[in-house]
């Protein structure tokens, strides 16, 4: 069977330009071609924009870019649609023939770009099989079954679903029994997950799919992959179990090694960039993977970078892993404190606190990396107050930090659009959308002073 596998684009006041890869959509196109499934990407999402009017949702932000006040104005200058134009990609749907079309839906608030990559497969193949998965798929299965009416939703992780729905396809019989595959016919099965591979024995992601462009990050060649899914915290704030399930997996060194000379050799990766979840969540795992890394970089003799933008959990991180990581071409340090307050910490089943933070970033500091904390703000049960102390206490480290501002995945679909980190849209108790607005341009102008 032909399989397209769609990627839209993004709307967005800002994106993260690095995010090009879809590894999710890659690992499935591996898993189809090795049972010998033709398979496509059509990558909508590139780092070209095109600056768009700001839709009607986001009125409340108006007042906000109209100040003069440089503390309290809308800290973005534009709405922007990054990636292929609508006019593009319907082009391409209407010229491309598939015997099923698979989207990724990945992020909440661009629910409605995933919407209108459906439309337009509707529009021009009447009679196509469309599936989509991804994390909000797996959050809202229920939307797409009722309000867009597709043929399937994939709930987790997709190689195995993927390969089981297309062999019912082909050959009939009952897709009741694919765990994760939801459709029309079988709605009760809702809540259930796929089931999960041997990650140490799928196929490496299909990158041979993506253009030259898609690689581009920072005037270089970068790749990104994983070496873990899932994550043994419980932060109550992340929807990670939710695609992964409680379980948290590690592939083995010499499968993660593999992959790593692939990219080099093949694909003449510049930096490698681990997108875990929770990288070095086990400290001998951390120390064997860096150990052979620092082999192979002399072995190839080949200066390349390493680094983590998902950021890395540093429960596990000690003064005996930084200096390895420095040695394995690691330059910066991604952390995330979420919050100072050991009450909020506590509440959210933060893995380590405040201290352990300070002392990872001076000591990272110390060795010469390039620290850049992390921290949510406008979480429920935070108070302005909080918030000052954390900027404060980040100020203190002399690092570079960012906030995050909360959203809720969880929202009603009215809400969807707004819930993202550049709309600053819930307020808190203690906390107006002013206040979450001024403290974020407090962060951004102390980085710049």
């Amino acid at each position: 069977m032909k399989v397209v596998l769609v990627h839209p684009p993004i709307e967005d006041f800002y994106i993260t330009n690095i995010r090009r890869q879809p590894l999710g959509l890659l690992y499935i196109a591996s898993a189809l071609k090795e049972k010998g499934h033709e398979v496509m990407l059509l990558n909508c999402h590139l780092a070209k924009k095109k600056e768009m009017p700001i839709p009607d949702e986001f009125d409340y932000l108006k007042k906000f870019m109209l100040q003069s006040d440089p503390y309290l104005k809308f800290p973005f200058k534009s709405y922007s649609h990054w990636g292929l134009s609508w006019e593009e990609i319907s082009l391409r749907i209407k010229n491309i023939e598939a015997d099923l079309w698979f989207i990724s839906s990945l992020f909440t608030t661009y629910y409605e770009e995933v919407d209108r990559i459906i439309e337009l497969i509707k529009k021009h193949h009447k009679n196509s099989i469309i599936a989509v998965g991804g994390n909000h798929a797996t959050l809202h299965a229920q939307y797409y079954l009722n309000a867009q009416r597709v043929d399937f939703i994939i709930r987790g992780e997709g190689e195995i679903s993927s390969i089981e729905l297309l062999e019912k396809i082909q050959k009939g019989g009952t897709l009741d029994d694919i765990p994760g595959v939801i459709y029309t016919k079988n709605p009760q099965n809702i809540n259930s997950l796929s089931q999960s591979p041997d990650i140490n024995q799928i196929a490496y992601p299909a990158r041979e799919l993506l253009a030259p462009r898609d690689f581009i990050a920072y005037k270089k060649k970068l790749i990104s992959l994983i070496t873990s899914r899932g994550c043994p915290n419980r932060c109550n704030f992340c929807t990670g179990k939710i695609i992964w399930g409680n379980k948290y997996r590690t592939t083995n060194i010499d499968y993660a090694m593999k992959e790593i000379d692939q990219c080099l050799k093949y694909y003449k990766a510049d930096i490698i960039n681990f997108e875990d979840d929770n990288l070095f969540a086990n400290q001998e795992r951390a120390k064997s993977l860096l150990n052979e890394i620092i082999k192979l970089k002399k072995t190839i003799q080949k200066n390349f970078e390493l680094t983590a933008m998902n950021g890395i959990s540093i429960e596990n991180i000690n003064e005996e892993i930084l200096p390895l990581m420095q040695e394995a071409g690691f330059k910066e340090l991604n952390i995330s404190l979420v919050t100072k307050s050991s009450s909020i910490q506590s509440e959210n089943n933060r893995p380590f606190d405040s201290q352990k933070f300070k002392n990872i970033a001076s000591a990272a500091q110390n060795l010469g990396f390039n620290v850049r904390g992390y921290f949510i703000m406008g979480l429920p049960e935070q108070t302005k107050e909080e918030i000052r102390e954390t900027i404060d206490f980040l100020k203190s480290l002399k690092i570079s930090f960012f906030p995050s501002v909360y959203y809720n995945v969880f929202s009603p679909e009215s809400q969807w659009k707004v819930q993202r980190s550049s709309a600053f849209y819930n307020e808190g108790k203690d906390f107006t959308r002013e206040d979450l607005i001024k403290f974020f341009n407090i962060c951004y102008k102390n980085k710049n002073e």
